[in-house]
């Protein structure tokens, strides 16, 4: 157990205290553990989690972007639907100032029907 828990803390850069260092030491001489192997072990850990990181920072991106989509879906949705029922200030875009004055608009809305309640 300790030389895995040694070996992840020495890919998160973590050091070794004394005390540490001489177990880990004793386990090494005792399973006859060579330092280059040691050191092709975490070269290949660090070479797996970089490709992880990779593979998850781009499913990540994959995720916003798709998220962003369906905003950007809802958004276009409710500004037809508004349009349709003939709001003032209602009208399909995209330009963000235009988007704020709608976002005012439909918060007054929701304000009187809230007190009309």
């Amino acid at each position: 157990v300790f030389g895995k828990q040694w070996y992840q803390r020495r890919v998160r850069g973590e050091q070794m205290d004394s005390e540490q260092r001489e177990e880990y030491e004793a386990m090494r001489s005792k399973f006859n553990f060579h330092p280059v192997d040691e050191e092709r072990l975490i070269r290949g850990f660090n070479d797996r989690k970089k490709a992880l990181d990779l593979e998850e920072s781009d499913s990540l991106h994959k995720y916003d972007l798709k998220v962003l989509q369906d905003l950007d879906k809802q958004v276009d949705d409710q500004q037809t639907y508004l349009s349709a029922a003939q709001i003032p200030g209602m009208k399909r875009t995209t330009d963000s100032a235009e988007l704020k004055r709608q976002m005012f608009i439909i918060s007054i809305i929701d304000t009187l029907q809230n007190k009309s309640s």
